[in-house]
């Protein structure tokens, strides 16, 4: 039986955001309702935490206001993980060249 990886490392412009597994799982789920998130699930489904996960400018934004979405939520759902707030920021910085 393999064994569960502990995180996820997402690669960006002003470095990398690790992730947590719980967060990862957190995110798979909460971006497996919308088609056009399944090249950014692929992404991530796709590599472990030897490799870094590496987003086209395109993936970056559109994951980008998911997150923000997520953050603003209202429902009651699922609360953002600490460490998605963490990949949100980052990619603000990246997204706008701050670093």
């Amino acid at each position: 039986m393999p064994v569960r990886p502990k995180h996820v490392v997402v690669a960006l412009s002003p470095g990398t955001v690790v992730l947590n597994w719980p967060a990862r799982q957190a995110l798979m789920r909460r971006l497996q309702h919308v088609q056009s998130n399944a090249q950014i699930r692929a992404s991530f489904s796709a590599v472990g935490p030897a490799r870094a996960v590496v987003l086209r400018p395109g993936q970056r934004t559109a994951l980008l206001h998911a997150l923000e979405a997520w953050a603003l939520d209202l429902d009651g759902y699922e609360p953002i993980p600490p460490d998605l707030l963490d990949l949100r920021n980052a990619l603000v910085a990246d997204l706008h060249g701050i670093e």
